[in-house]
């Protein structure tokens, strides 16, 4: 009987509904289609890696070196000799040769410049690799390249082009010898890839005599295990030697912690929008308890208790979350190869090969967990409220439900602020890393307690706010701010969900622009080179380039940078290898105690971290070079903060390329002879020509780089935070929908005394957007406060600038305004359509 009647009654009320369903479908579609996309993007590997593990081959490489700009070692050719003599089930081993070579376009830059990697290697058919020449022929002339196909649609490469190769060691013109497809290695989709005959490989990747890598080939007979096991016995410790199902089990593990750590970040973008749905379910089942009183009480009139209500209202509320959920799982599918998307578009292009989407159980169960839970728990006080609606109210004409006194709710607001006050007092009193979580602490507190105490807001900034269009608009401008003061209950729920968006919005804005004025203002004191050369995409340049350059006429100097990694005191860490005394005038290197001057052990520290560490000049610390050599570090001097360098550690490239080898540059600087710059700077700019991965910046240029990047983040926070800005604005659309069905005997009413049309429209747009404003001004004020603390604590780690960009932030208000505007066309359409004398009767 229950069941029935509930379904009826999503039936009747299917229109009403329909926004809270919207609102459920969006909030889980971004939950399903974060879950979605990491499975897929997990899974889509899989037939990438399948070819790897049906061998019985077994790969002989250096051992990794942690950290992301370790440098690629490589194998002496006479390992391949020990290994033969000491590995009886050996039947072959090959030498690979592999490493970093990009092609250069006819306009002179890079193809696919974005992408992840440019690699080069050997045309040689070896284990797992599957390559097939599709048109041309493979490479056997010193100055033949095939290219990958994907490398060469995007280069608008064919057979028999001449193309210029840039490598780590040289850059060489070469002829498009033919264009082939790695069936099983589709690095093609991250990275561009190019081959070499093996002679021409070595002498442009690895250098004479070296190896990047050896395959290892058994005898008949031999289990891959037993020769595994035989030729990790042969070798020397740096080096290590795999099967190629463990070689593809470690990558899959790295990919898997990547989107993982992905998914993890967005949930939370999923969980503020379903936090903003809640909003929009609690007020609609509240209004419509509301209107469904004499309804109500019917049923327990006719002999429903008060469970049989309660279960009944509950109902509904599952069977939204049902269908809610249900079209968020399809939606998610969709939101999936949109996050694909947005992920190729924030990692410069790295794609992830196409797949059918995965919708695993866990996706499924989360899905339908969030949305019916959410809408459960959202409708759970109304529907309490709608259980102790008497039976005797069904005969009234005036039936009405008590309202409960809001005392709780404003001393739980005030108990919430004064935490969250206190937090953030501590937060900016600590300051550095623990007063930034006292201050997000205390901010989200501040965000539940303003969320709480609105209702007690909106009437008196409501007022303010809506004085202006009471003034413009006359008798439906106050009309309309009476009807936005009327229920603060009803107005509050309707703004926090925009408010909550928008304070998050802003909180961003406002520590994003801080961060980069900061970080402008450091390039500005710190940079004091010309030019600076930076590599085009995401590796570096040859030492051949900085060679060139320091040869042209007017350049009075080139300092090099290279970037590393090793072991201090047992911690992974990068360090920057270069000659401080040399960087002291193109990079403002201040050395605040000790000296610059490093011998081989010798070790430049960050100040800040020195004192964290407890360190001083004379320390001695233990390190790890790349080749896994211990070492007892010595430190020597002592520097200031510096943006342009952007490294807490600097060595000496005598002491470091002892044990690593010379790789690629990431940075160098250049300094003009005074009195010639212009001229100078042609003649550089020339010289670059033939070395097109190089791009020079000059100080404007280097700021604006800057900028961009924190930028970009900003951006990406920004778009994962419209959805939730979308359903606090269905949320609107919602509230005054529902709000025109209860007020339609009025409505009635004062179309019956004179209103017309326009002017319903009106009042009901400038409700819309009076209530808009509430919560856009709440939240930006809350917002910008919260950035400005947060800015305060971190200017000791280099935020010591404040931006707040009130033009951005005037944007995101004038936005709330035209959501307003949107958000009251459907409802102000409908109350304006009305039949009168059929409104007046309505009871």
């Amino acid at each position: 009987m229950l069941a029935k009647l509930t379904l009826r009654n999503l039936l009747a009320h299917r229109v009403r509904l329909l926004l809270s369903v919207l609102a459920v479908t969006l909030g889980v579609s971004f939950v399903a289609g974060t879950m979605i996309f990491r499975d897929t993007a997990t899974q889509s590997f899989d037939p990438i890696f399948a070819g790897r593990t049906e061998t019985t081959t077994v790969v002989v490489r250096p051992k990794p070196t942690e950290g992301e700009n370790a440098t690629p070692a490589t194998i002496p050719a006479s390992l391949v000799d020990t290994l033969q003599r000491s590995v009886p089930g050996a039947a072959e081993l090959k030498g690979q040769y592999d490493g970093y070579a990009a092609l250069v376009r006819q306009d002179g830059r890079i193809v696919g410049e974005d992408r992840a990697a440019h690699l080069g290697a050997a045309y040689l058919e070896r284990p797992g690799a599957g390559l097939r020449i599709l048109s041309g022929r493979e490479p056997s002339a010193a100055d033949d390249v095939v290219v990958e196909e994907r490398t060469a649609a995007e280069g608008q490469l064919k057979v028999g082009d001449s193309v210029s190769v840039v490598t780590a060691r040289a850059t060489r013109s070469m002829r498009v010898a033919g264009v082939f497809r790695a069936v099983n290695d589709q690095v093609g989709r991250a990275a561009t890839y190019v081959m070499f005959a093996p002679e021409t490989a070595q002498a442009l990747l690895t250098g004479p005599g070296q190896y990047s890598a050896i395959f290892v080939r058994p005898r008949e007979g031999v289990s891959q295990q037993r020769l595994l096991q035989q030729v990790g016995a042969a070798l020397p410790a740096q080096y290590e030697a795999k099967t190629g199902a463990d070689e593809v089990e470690e990558v899959k593990s790295q990919l898997s912690s990547l989107f993982e750590l992905i998914s993890r970040f967005l949930l939370v973008f999923a969980g503020v929008a379903v936090f903003i749905g809640s909003f929009i379910i609690l007020n609609t089942f509240t209004m419509l308890v509301v209107q469904r009183l004499r309804e109500l009480a019917l049923l327990r009139a006719m002999g429903a208790s008060r469970a049989q209500v309660t279960r009944a209202v509950l109902g509904e509320a599952l069977g939204i979350g049902f269908l809610g959920s249900t079209l968020g799982l399809l939606a998610g599918v969709g939101l999936s190869y949109g996050l694909r998307l947005l992920f190729e578009r924030f990692t410069g292009g790295t794609q992830v090969p196409l797949r059918t989407p995965v919708i695993g159980l866990s996706t499924v169960i989360w899905a339908y967990a969030v949305g019916m839970l959410v809408t459960l728990l959202a409708a759970y006080l109304p529907t309490r409220r709608a259980a102790k609606i008497p039976p005797v109210a069904a005969m009234r004409d005036d039936v009405a439900l008590t309202r409960r006194s809001m005392t709780l709710r404003l001393v739980a607001g005030v108990v919430l602020a004064l935490l969250g006050t206190g937090a953030l007092a501590a937060g900016l009193a600590t300051g550095k890393a623990g007063g930034a979580a006292l201050v997000i602490g205390g901010g989200l507190l501040a965000l539940l307690a303003l969320t709480m105490l609105s209702p007690f807001l909106s009437r008196p900034v409501i007022a303010l706010l809506g004085w202006p269009l009471s003034r413009l608009g006359g008798t439906v401008g106050r009309l309309s701010r009476e009807n936005a003061r009327r229920d603060p209950r009803r107005t509050a729920a309707t703004a926090s969900a925009l408010m909550v968006g928008l304070a998050l919005v802003s909180v961003a804005t406002v520590v994003a622009g801080s961060m980069s004025a900061s970080a402008d203002q450091r390039i500005a004191r710190q940079f004091g080179a010309d030019l600076s050369l930076d590599p085009r995409g995401l590796t570096g340049f040859s030492q051949e380039t900085v060679d060139r350059v320091a040869a042209v006429p007017g350049v009075h100097g080139v300092t090099a940078v290279r970037h590393g990694t090793m072991r201090i005191a047992d911690e992974q860490v990068s360090v920057l290898v270069a000659d401080p005394v040399a960087l002291a005038g193109p990079a403002n290197l201040r050395i605040e105690d000790g000296t610059g001057t490093l011998a081989a052990d010798g070790l430049l520290v960050q100040s800040a971290l020195a004192a964290e560490r407890g360190w001083k000049v004379g320390s001695t610390v233990t390190g790890r070079y790349p080749d896994r050599s211990a070492v007892t570090l010595r430190v020597s001097g002592l520097f200031a903060a510096n943006e342009v360098l952007g490294m807490p550690f600097v060595m000496s490239p005598a002491g470091y390329q002892a044990h690593a080898p010379a790789g690629l540059i990431q940075k160098a600087f250049v300094d003009l002879d005074d009195g010639g710059e212009a001229r100078a700077l042609a003649a550089v700019r020339s010289a670059l020509r033939a070395y097109p991965n190089v791009e020079p910046k000059d100080r404007e240029a280097v700021r604006a780089d800057a900028r961009q990047e924190i930028d970009q983040v900003l951006n990406l926070i920004v778009v994962l935070l419209v959805l939730s800005i979308l359903i606090a604005a269905l949320g609107i659309v919602n509230t005054l929908s529902l709000s025109v069905m209860e007020r339609t005997r009025e409505i009635g009413l004062l179309r019956a005394v004179g209103m017309s049309r326009g002017q319903t429209r009106s009042m009901i747009s400038y409700e819309s957007v009076m209530v808009s404003l509430f919560g856009a001004v709440a939240g930006l004020a809350l917002g910008t406060a919260l950035g400005w603390a947060l800015q305060r604590v971190m200017a000791a780690d280099g935020v010591e600038v404040l931006d707040i960009p009130y033009g951005r932030l005037g944007l995101y208000l004038l936005s709330a305004v035209l959501i307003g505007v949107v958000a009251a066309i459907w409802p102000a359409r409908r109350a304006s359509r009305m039949n009168v004398l059929r409104a007046i009767q309505h009871q």
